[in-house]
């Protein structure tokens, strides 16, 4: 029965990885597409700025991250960033409501923080999650759907901001709200 409540937990763990590198992805276009289309930034200022914004908490953040996890319960971290997600998604539909860049930028910033303190909570659990034997499987599999996280949150804005938003912003913020809460539920599954 423990067996089968891993393989169960670890699969909630998959789809919340999935949607958060979906989410972070996904926001940053929002923030760029945003800045640059409705607001008239510069395009390559923003897109430079929008990308530092978006390495730096990991940089700054993932060292204490990572001792957090080994003296917290690392679910609870994966829940509570998960959270946190939702929260500054629905704050980013307010800032895109006011039409505020500064706003833009500390959510993304904040966005990449929460992603950077659940990232050695959700590698550290997997060992708790899966057998020994199937720890580099398990691993393989995490990073595969990263990366296919990625690439559809980095394809999803532009496609569905053109073609169902018709170039509502706030359509779209709505998207990374829906994706967050689903992160948010999968977590409690874990």
């Amino acid at each position: 029965m423990k067996r089968s409540l891993s393989a169960h937990s670890f699969a909630w763990l998959n789809a919340t990885q999935f949607f958060g590198a979906m989410n972070d992805n996904a926001f940053k276009l929002l923030v760029i597409f945003f800045l640059v289309d409705h607001l008239g930034f510069d395009r390559r200022v923003t897109i430079g700025l929008a990308a530092a914004v978006f390495v730096i908490p990991f940089l700054l953040f993932s060292h204490a991250a990572g001792i957090l996890a080994d003296r917290c319960s690392k679910q609870r971290i994966v829940f509570y960033s998960k959270c946190l997600e939702t929260i500054l998604m629905t704050m980013g539909m307010g800032s895109i409501l006011l039409g505020n860049p500064f706003l833009l930028y500390l959510l993304l910033f904040l966005m990449c923080t929460q992603s950077a303190f659940f990232g050695p909570s959700k590698y550290g659990i997997i060992p708790e999650l899966v057998r020994p034997d199937e720890l580099s499987r398990a691993n393989s599999f995490l990073i595969g759907l990263s990366y296919l996280a990625i690439i559809i949150g980095t394809f999803v804005p532009s496609l569905f901001l053109v073609t169902i938003f018709h170039n509502s912003y706030i359509g779209l913020a709505s998207v990374c709200i829906g994706i967050s809460v689903l992160g948010l539920v999968s977590s409690t599954q874990i």
